[in-house]
């Protein structure tokens, strides 16, 4: 299926990226069907930078921004518990990755999702619904029962095990009985109540308001079949309303009078996931469309008929123009064998795409008011992606450049600095830029970073470093980042070769000796380390006392 960059899924908004600074936000709205252990510690983590060595809050009186992130209908985000969750995230974030820079845009991802969870515990509280103490105690207690169960198979692989026999399994391996192990299960859940707690009334209130009949055998089958839909999209984003609108009746009624829907999509879409294809977005499952797409876009290709054009259908992207090229069907041939599977699946798709809508009405209505700095900086960087490619992109970059640089002096964070250079990175390589000017950004680039560099650790960051300082014709500070790479990534291969081939490139083959000197090194390393050593210099086995 094509890729829709300007029809957003709700799952992750809109798809553009800008230097890749925002992560596809994954949010604690994603299809919590069941709870368990890997559950909450997966929204435990989404709760919970590495950067925080700059602000870490301020609980005296004085500035409001320094106690709260945020404002959600009036309800703070309160900051010091914020920098824990952005702090947490981040940590392990870089080290699943191996570089800091892996943490980029956790701020605003943190501050997405507690946003989310304001409004869904906002919500649930006007329904009427309430989390007790005992709904605890028993969500986990069938955690518990889940756990012991999970070991329990475990143990036996395939066989009948007793009672007794694994109450043997569970003292010879923790030292403890059964019932001593549960309870000290439950009293590892103590301290992950609060995101049991929030998990739980997101279920329940999900369930009443996101309630999907079960569906008769003719609106199952209906769900396979296969919609090929084409579009095109004239975009707000680079033009008023008024504007968009006229240019979309033009187009609209150029359909109308006959002309071909693709060779317009091809010149006049702003869709350019789908432009090139004209307009077409592929062959998408009925019971998809919903999920896939806005509301307004999904309600009016389900109105259409096969041939049949839309009128023009406003989204927050703008004014598209829809056309169901065809209708196909296609009904599983284990249907009737597998129905209650295909039923249960497809009750489960529409209640997720009738959640998400619910999710982002309650976003849209809300008062949020944005007290941090950097998250108002990131506010101002949204805006910019939307610029991209038109001529007020320009204007857009200079306001995004000025709200970090704001950010970096009210409350200096490593992360704002990475963003600022990468910024000032984009402003240089500006098509019409005088070469002062575009030098001069680069320089503000190379400050950005070095000042980030004084706390954090990044071989990305220093690699990006000293590419910038060689475009400035500093080689001899080039050099000095890339062996500062060399030193960090000791044990890295794929750094050093490609270390190798820059110093190729810049003429330094005393660098690349030094390069191939240590290929060796690591290659008689490891050698040394597969090859096991004699039995006689192998220590006993430890006995037990």
């Amino acid at each position: 299926m094509a890729r829709r960059n300007d029809i957003p899924r709700y799952t992750a908004g809109r798809e553009e990226e800008f230097l890749s600074l925002r992560s596809i936000r994954e949010g604690f709205s994603k299809r919590l069907r069941a709870f368990s252990l890997a559950l909450v510690f997966v929204f435990a983590a989404g709760l919970i930078t590495y950067f925080s060595m700059g602000p870490t809050g301020d609980s005296a009186g004085g500035d409001p921004s320094r106690q709260s992130v945020a404002t959600v209908n009036g309800e703070p985000i309160k900051r010091d518990e914020f920098e824990m969750v952005v702090s947490e995230t981040s940590r392990e974030r870089a080290l699943v990755s191996g570089d800091a820079l892996a943490s980029i845009g956790v701020r605003r991802q943190v501050f997405d999702e507690q946003v989310q969870q304001i409004l869904i515990a906002q919500a649930a509280e006007k329904e009427g619904i309430r989390i007790s103490n005992r709904d605890l105690d028993r969500e986990i207690d069938k955690l518990v029962d889940q756990q012991v169960k999970q070991e329990r198979e475990r143990a036996a692989q395939g066989k009948e095990m007793t009672d007794q026999q694994f109450e043997m399994v569970i003292r010879s391996a923790m030292g403890k009985s059964v019932a001593e192990w549960r309870e000290e299960l439950k009293q590892n859940w103590e301290p992950r109540k609060p995101f049991l707690r929030q998990a739980l009334l997101q279920q329940k209130l999900m369930d009443k308001v996101a309630k999907v009949p079960n569906p008769s055998d003719e609106e199952l089958k209906r769900s396979f079949d296969l919609l090929t839909v084409r579009h095109i999209l004239i975009s707000t984003g680079k033009r008023t309303e008024e504007q968009a609108r006229k240019r979309a009746e033009e187009i609209l009624q150029k359909v109308r009078s006959g002309a071909d829907f693709a060779k317009l999509a091809k010149e006049f879409s702003d869709d350019p996931g789908s432009k090139q294809n004209g307009g077409s977005l592929g062959d998408i499952p009925r019971s998809q469309i919903a999920m896939l797409f806005v509301p307004e876009f999904a309600k009016a290709v389900e109105a259409l008929q096969p041939g049949q054009v839309s009128d023009l259908v406003k989204t927050e992207y703008g004014f598209h123009i829809i056309r169901l090229d065809g209708v196909k069907p296609n009904v599983p041939a284990d249907f009737e064998k597998k129905k209650a599977d295909y039923a249960k699946q497809y009750v489960e798709t529409l209640r997720n795409a009738k959640w998400q809508q619910y999710v982002a009405q309650l976003r849209r209505t809300a008062k949020i008011e944005i007290l941090d700095p950097e998250i108002k900086a990131y506010e101002v960087l949204d805006e910019l992606g939307r610029k991209a490619g038109t001529p007020e992109y320009a204007a857009a970059l200079d306001k995004a450049i000025a709200a970090f640089e704001k950010a970096t002096q009210e409350m200096p964070s490593a992360e704002a600095m990475v963003v600022l250079g990468q910024l000032y990175r984009a402003q240089s390589e500006m098509p019409g830029l005088a070469e002062p000017a575009r030098q001069k950004a680069r320089e503000n680039a190379i400050t950005a970073w070095q000042n980030a560099l004084q706390r954090i650790e990044s071989v990305q960051l220093r690699m990006s470093l000293a590419e910038l300082y060689r475009k400035n014709k500093q080689d001899d500070l080039a050099i000095k980042q890339y062996e500062e790479v060399g030193k960090i990534a000791w044990d890295r291969p794929d750094i050093h070769a490609q270390l190798k081939s820059i110093y190729k490139q810049m003429g330094r083959q005393d660098l690349v000796q030094k390069e191939i000197e240590w290929e060796k090194k690591y290659q008689e390393r490891m050698k040394a380390e597969r090859v096991p050593p004699p039995p006689s210099a192998q220590p006993a086995p430890a006995r037990k006392p």
